[in-house]
């Protein structure tokens, strides 16, 4: 076989094989980002899930209060007990948004307004110094 031939070839090989390995990396960092995609959505959920229970609490308190205001007894340790249950709720998501934002990988250029990486030392947009 004519040597500039093998040495066609013998590139053509290496470029596949460095084709292979970037395309194994992304592959790799694609599943990580739909990894925390998920876990991010998942969290947002339980904001939600635990937003709705603060609601019906609400509600109930309210039924509550308007039962007390029509000269209804109203069981004070049941009213106390869903305070304390609201309570609760309100600090599982101040605890699930700070989380959220502490996996942030975004920030907003002061100057522009506009999303930036975390760890970029000046904003790719505007130019900005970030850190």
């Amino acid at each position: 076989m004519d040597e500039k031939v093998k040495e066609l070839l013998e590139k053509a090989k290496l470029t596949a094989g460095m084709a292979a390995d970037t395309a194994v990396k992304a592959a790799g960092m694609v599943s990580q980002k739909g990894t925390q995609l998920v876990e991010k959505t998942k969290r947002n959920f339980q904001v939600f899930d635990l937003n709705n229970e603060v609601e019906l609490l609400m509600r109930d308190i309210g039924r509550m209060v308007y039962l007390t205001h029509t000269g209804v007894e109203t069981d004070e340790a049941a009213l106390e007990e869903k305070l304390a249950q609201i309570d609760e709720k309100y600090a599982a998501i101040a605890a699930i948004k700070e989380e959220l934002e502490a996996q942030k990988t975004t920030t907003v250029c002061p100057v522009c307004g506009k999303d930036c990486d975390k760890n970029d030392l000046y904003f790719r947009v505007c130019g900005e110094k970030l850190q």
